[in-house]
This record gives C-alpha cells, sequence and structure tokens, in this order.
C-alpha cells in the first residue's frame, strides 16, 4: 500500500512490499513530484508492476530491448493517436527488434547502438532513420523514470546525411500548366482535388477534412479548422494550421460546378448515394480517403508524363508559384499554416535556388522587425 506525504513543495510516495523471492519485506520511495495527484498516479502504476511481478525491483533476470519496448507499446500506446501507435508498432516490429531486440536493455552499448544506426542510414532516409531513433529513445527514456535504466545512454547520436540525391517534388511553371490541363480531362472529383492543392497550398489532410460549411463561395474563403485521415478526424497539425485562405474566381466557379456534380449524383444513385457533408467525396458520396488522393495525383502526372510527385508535391508548387510571384515571406508563410518564417524559407530554399538571395533577404528585414 502506497503513503504520500508532502516534503517542501514537491510530494514523495511509499510503497512497502514483500518480496515474492525472499519473503522479506522491502521498501520503494521516490520524490520530486510536482502534485499529490502525479505521485499517486506513478505510485500506482509501480504498486500494479510489482503485483504483477514484472518491476525491476522484483525481476532477476534482465529484460531485453525487445520485451521493453513490446511492454512499452502496451501500455504506453493507449496515449498515441492510432496512426502514431501504428507507425511506432512497425517501425519497432521490423526495424528495430530484428536488429537490436536480443540485447539486454542494459547491456546494450552506446558503440553498438550507433553501428546499428550507421546502418540504417545505408538503407533509409535520413527522416527515416532519425523517427526510428526517436521512437527508440523515448523508449529508453520512460525505463529510466522507471529505473529499469539508470540514464539514456543514447543521447545525441548521429544519424548521417543522405547519400542519394533527393527527388524533386514540385511542378515548374510549364509543368503547371500541362498538369493541369491534363487534370480537366478526368473526372470532377478528380480534377478539383488536384486543383484544390495547387490553388491553395493546403495539406492533404486539411483538404480530407473540409465540409461543406468550411467553403464560403460568397466571400472565397477556406476555412482549415481539421485534418482527416483513414484513422479519423483530429486537429489541424499546429496552433498556426488553423486559418481562413482566400480562393481566387476560378477556383470559386470549379467548386461551383463540382457541388453541381456532387448533387446531380446524390439524385442519380438515390438510396445508393452515401450522404456526408465532406467536400471531397468519390462519384457515390463516399467520402476519399488518403490512398484515393494520392492515386489521383500519381494517375494525373502519369497521363500527363510529368516527373512523380506527391500531393505534398503540389503544397510545394503552391508556395514556390507564390513566392516567385513576389509575394512576401509572411504572406505565404499564414497562408500555408507554418508555424514560423523560417519553416517557410527553409521549404523554399531547399526547392530552388532562383531567387535565395531575394529571399534571404526578405526574410532578415522580417526578422529584425
Amino acid at each position: 500500500m502506497a503513503s504520500f506525504r508532502k516534503r517542501g513543495t514537491t510530494w514523495e510516495y511509499r510503497i512497502r512490499y514483500t518480496d515474492s523471492q525472499t519473503g522479506k519485506r522491502k521498501e520503494k520511495v521516490k520524490a520530486g513530484f510536482k502534485t499529490k495527484k502525479e505521485a499517486q498516479i506513478v505510485a500506482a502504476q509501480i504498486e500494479q508492476e510489482i503485483y504483477l511481478g514484472v518491476n525491476p525491483i522484483l525481476r532477476k533476470k534482465e529484460i531485453s530491448v525487445k520485451d521493453w519496448l513490446e511492454e512499452w507499446l502496451k501500455i504506453y500506446g493507449v496515449m498515441c493517436h492510432k496512426s502514431t501507435l501504428i507507425a511506432r508498432n512497425n517501425y519497432i516490429k521490423k526495424a528495430i527488434i530484428p536488429n537490436i531486440g536480443n540485447y539486454k536493455l542494459n547491456q546494450l552499448k552506446r558503440v553498438e547502438y550507433q553501428k546499428y544506426i550507421n546502418e540504417l542510414s545505408e538503407k533509409y532516409a535520413k527522416k527515416t532513420v532519425q523517427t526510428i531513433h526517436s521512437i527508440f529513445s523515448t523508449a529508453i527514456n520512460k525505463a529510466v523514470d522507471l529505473e529499469y535504466l539508470p540514464y539514456n545512454k543514447f543521447q545525441n547520436i548521429q544519424v548521417q546525411k543522405d547519400n542519394n540525391i533527393e527527388k524533386r517534388n514540385y511542378l515548374t511553371r510549364d509543368e503547371v500548366s500541362i498538369f493541369l490541363e491534363t487534370a480537366k480531362n478526368c473526372s470532377k472529383h478528380h480534377y478539383l482535388i488536384a486543383s484544390l492543392l495547387l490553388r491553395t497550398g493546403i495539406r492533404k489532410g486539411e483538404l480530407l477534412g473540409l465540409l461543406w460549411e468550411d467553403v464560403d463561395l460568397q466571400e472565397k474563403t477556406i476555412s482549415i479548422t481539421k485534418s482527416r485521415s483513414n484513422y479519423g478526424v483530429k486537429e489541424p497539425k499546429t496552433i498556426s494550421s488553423y486559418r481562413t485562405i482566400s480562393i481566387d474566381n476560378t477556383l470559386r466557379e470549379e467548386i461551383i460546378e463540382y457541388k453541381v456534380w456532387q448533387d446531380k449524383n446524390r439524385e442519380k444513385y438515390g438510396i445508393n448515394y452515401t450522404e456526408s457533408n465532406y467536400v471531397i467525396t468519390t462519384w457515390n458520396g463516399t467520402p476519399m480517403g488518403t490512398f484515393g488522393v494520392n492515386k489521383v495525383i500519381s494517375t494525373i502526372v502519369d497521363k500527363a508524363n510529368l516527373p512523380k510527385i506527391s500531393p505534398h508535391g503540389l503544397r510545394h508548387t503552391h508556395a514556390i508559384m507564390m513566392l516567385e510571384s513576389g509575394n512576401d515571406i509572411k504572406i505565404v508563410s499564414d497562408r500555408l499554416g507554418h508555424s514560423s518564417l523560417n519553416t517557410t524559407t527553409d521549404v523554399y530554399l531547399h526547392i530552388t535556388k532562383k531567387h535565395e538571395k531575394e529571399s534571404i533577404l526578405r526574410l532578415e528585414s522580417y526578422l529584425k522587425d
């Protein structure tokens, strides 16, 4: 049974228990909690683990990396968004456990882990390796909190730079014209997906989350208030992602034509039409999914014989077109929903060097203000 007391400005818990292997009475004490509630939450978890016999206090046998990662996912995975949990599970099962899962958690050396990260860098892009390392470090930090380990020895691990040349993920001005002309010959909902992404720069999830109530055709604006994926609806990526953006007359007319097409399909298919208030749907009213949007863009660029780009590539293209048309960085940053001007400039300069000097000078002037 745990007891709690306040020591100065912080709280501590004290757990008394009987060691099931020795029969001796023991005590577990930890202080430094900001509130009694925090101490109670951790104490309850420790008590449960002691009862189940999985706490390092009771275990003689050292836990393996594999066992700890699986236990960590089971206990703390429920605190993640569903899509995050799926991604973490995939990386752990396919990239971490097969390589270092058999090591004892307290015996895996920093140099051995660094070799593992180096090997991953030969197979995956830098961003992917960083994601895998971040997942592992998060699990290790929790092991430290629970006193499986004294500290995280895997901090400041070096991730190698990408050796391969990064593929272009945007369209040039001439390619944009070809892309749109090709899209016009596709079905109505395919064309609107392409036009909306290209003319607004919104993210794929923001596109899928649009409801008709978010579109104001009279004021010619679109409000971004949510993001949707195959795992459901959630808040936009950042606070800055909540925004209302203007649309031009061309896109306004395209949306009106699309709405007429959608209404005609509703009448045509009757009870076989799926009712929803989402803007982006298939011909029978079914809300479009993330794979569907990917397929639409892939099909259009294939038909147009253009370089492969992703839906996010149209967001990059939109940013380039705005910046190269003379719009200042602050306006573009706000429209894209970036959290800072640096994010906008980093993306833009990463893609094209055409107006690099002018862009840097504009950024410096804004940062000085």
